[in-house]
């Protein structure tokens, strides 16, 4: 076992994780982890993770997928047990089913202050049984004879009115809930008998739903005092808000959000702002108050978030971002401010960026906590990543180098070149967008703006992939056909107008390996930088890309393999997707495994003068101002933005 220390916002713990990548155990030396679930298009809290907490225990017995993401909320260090080193001391016990069953049932909210007798005993109580998609599981109306936890799959809950006189079914059902692991059911009638059930439980998704069952005696003798428990998880307000997060949408509880800053004369404002109270309460939640943590609990003070804002981070086209700290916890984060008058014609993407980036749980993409909005502005708050972005590398490292041109011989004139960083590097950066694309590939979401300045870098080294203003979720549709991203990055099947999908992201990988390696784009002329001329460059076939001497064959290939015109040819899109770009020759040796576990270290850390140039270019905005918008159209930013 050894120690850990972890950033905030660093994931330990990514969901379907397998193999090397989930065989270790967690126990929490300091601070606090979130533990996140995949339910739908969502990553929903479940549980916070504290000082002396274990997580990751079933990765000691068994080699399955992770079934939750955990990711710091703070400043932390835990102590790691690796599968192999648990296996060489006790290798008896991962023969012992109550093991499992233990470490299952520690991550039912309903069980987790259980101790290891009662525990013991569920264990040998308990059943599985296993639904196929869109069996019944119970039918309402019928007598209750088991207590239910979904141990893996979905299931729907649904409800018929009767009619007054026939007592018979009147209409059509209603869905009033979903569940999903570590949810419970069926405790109604074996609280009570003499009821019968009041909702019908149907199997559905793609997988069977596998339960464990608990007879009606068994329950009364051993979870009998649980019983007030057991209504309170279920109570309506509880239920409306899994709804919510189970299409990946914030509560409509509504909590207040005080941001206090300074304008560019020095004058303090304190802006009184509407957020919603899941995500103050997770935020503000600590190991010593889980409750809180799945938004049930506290105190009225809990429902107000204080956030300071601090220096500016960046400007983009209609927003900007800046450092803010959390009064209660004192955590760091970044806030990206938008005025509303300035995206209300492009509020579909605005709502696409919240839902992606909030329910996003992967190493290499900014996570979003929270989102609130005042009259004029819509704010989201994201992971602080304090190291800038890689074009601020890029800046900082390149250079002007000296070489002979090829076929030039030993007595040719040295011709001057620039460079960008050091290929070992790039690959570190160009590896962790992939491994960030392929995740969103395959939650079925195009990012389409992948630009070294969307490339952000946290305080260790390593990078994440932001601003999701033009990432999309295709939904089951194969293409989409708006126009979007950055002249220069743009794929040929955009500029177009072909439609596209995922194959506008390899594009932009590649052009994004380009640049880092050569500090320059691929489709810019030496006499115009002119937009339109590097998009007809982008799509005609006779331009060719020149590479600098000092490029290896194998990046070439790369670059060129990602820069396939046609999108059916282009590496990424081929039968192995995101597996053939891992597996290219320019990453021979290259341990994935590590990079995604962040055991891999970075090149280098960005020093404050990489981005100091930058930062004091941003000076005081015209954001400083308070809009001038007259009441009508405030009205309308309301209308328009009010499930924000």
């Amino acid at each position: 076992m050894y120690r850990r220390a972890v950033m905030p916002g660093d994931i330990l713990i990514k969901q379907g994780d397998s193999g090397e990548a989930a065989s270790e155990l967690y126990v929490v030396v300091s601070g606090e982890f979130e533990v996140l679930d995949r339910r739908g298009n969502a990553s929903v809290r479940v549980a916070l993770k504290g000082e002396g907490d274990v997580f990751g225990e079933v990765a000691l017995l068994f080699d399955q997928p992770r079934n939750a993401t955990v990711a710091a909320t703070g400043h932390a260090t835990a102590f790691v047990l690796e599968r192999h080193v648990f296996k060489h001391f006790v290798r008896g016990a991962v023969e012992d089913r109550h093991a499992e069953m233990h470490a299952f049932m520690r991550q039912v909210p309903l069980l987790q202050n259980l101790g290891i007798s009662e525990l013991t005993q569920l264990a040998d109580a308990f059943g599985t049984r296993t639904f196929p998609s869109g069996s019944v599981v119970m039918r309402q109306g019928d007598p209750g004879d088991f207590f239910y936890l979904v141990k893996s799959g979905e299931a729907e809950v649904t409800q018929h009115k009767a009619d007054p006189i026939t007592g018979r079914p009147a209409g059509a059902d209603l869905k009033v809930n979903s569940l999903f692991r570590s949810d419970f059911f069926g405790e109604a009638a074996l609280l009570d008998p003499s009821q019968p059930r009041v909702a019908t439980v149907r199997a559905v998704g793609d997988h069977p739903l596998v339960c464990l069952a608990l007879d009606q005696k068994t329950f009364t003798n051993i979870l009998g005092p649980l019983s007030e428990i057991m209504k309170r998880e279920k109570s309506p307000a509880v239920t409306e808000q899994k709804l919510r997060q189970a299409e990946g949408k914030p509560s409509s509880a509504p909590a207040d959000v005080i941001l206090i800053r300074t304008d560019g004369r020095g004058v303090q404002h304190r802006v009184k702002c509407r957020g919603h109270l899941d995500q103050v309460m997770e935020i503000k939640a600590t190991a010593h108050g889980k409750a809180m943590a799945s938004g049930r609990g506290g105190s009225a003070g809990d429902s107000i978030m204080i956030l300071h804002e601090g220096q500016p981070l960046g400007d983009g086209a209609f927003s900007r971002v800046t450092v803010v700290r959390e009064e209660s916890t004192g955590r760091e984060f970044a806030l990206k401010r938008m005025n509303k008058s300035a995206v209300v014609k492009c509020s579909a993407h605005i709502f696409c960026e919240q839902s992606i980036s909030k329910n996003s749980a992967h190493p290499f993409c900014i996570r979003q906590y929270a989102s609130f909005q005042d009259a004029h502005y819509l704010y989201m708050l994201f992971d602080l990543m304090s190291g800038g972005d890689l074009m601020d590398l890029l800046v900082a490292d390149a250079k002007v180098v000296r070489h002979r041109p090829v076929g030039g011989g030993c007595l040719a004139k040295k011709v001057r070149s620039l460079q960008g960083v050091q290929e070992d590097s790039a690959k570190f950066y160009v590896a962790s967008v992939a491994l960030a694309l392929e995740y969103l590939h395959g939650n079925d979401t195009v990012y389409r703006d992948l630009k070294p300045e969307n490339v952000l870098v946290d305080g260790a080294g390593y990078v994440k992939l932001g601003d999701f203003g033009f990432a999309k979720c295709l939904e089951g549709q194969p293409r989409t056909f708006t126009f979007c991203g950055t002249p220069g990055y743009v794929a040929p099947e955009n500029i177009l107008t072909h439609g596209y999908g995922m194959s506008v992201d390899w594009w932009g990988l590649g052009v994004l390996t380009y640049v880092l390696l050569t500090g320059k784009q691929p489709f810019s002329g030496s006499r115009s930088k002119d937009p339109m001329d590097v998009m007809r460059n982008i799509v005609d076939d006779r331009f060719q890309i020149r590479f600098p001497v000092y490029m290896s064959d194998k990046a070439k290939d790369f670059v060129l393999g990602l820069l396939q015109r046609n999108p059916a040819q282009r590496l990424g899109m081929l039968a192995g997707k995101a597996r053939d770009v891992k597996r290219h020759p320019w990453f021979d040796g290259f341990d994935w495994i590590a990079l995604e576990q962040r055991k891999m270290p970075a090149p280098r850390l960005l020093v404050q003068e990489d981005k100091s140039s930058r930062i004091a270019e941003l000076g005081r905005s015209d954001a400083d101002e308070l809009p001038n918008d007259p009441p009508e159209l405030v009205e309308r930013y309301q209308r328009v933005f009010a499930n924000f």
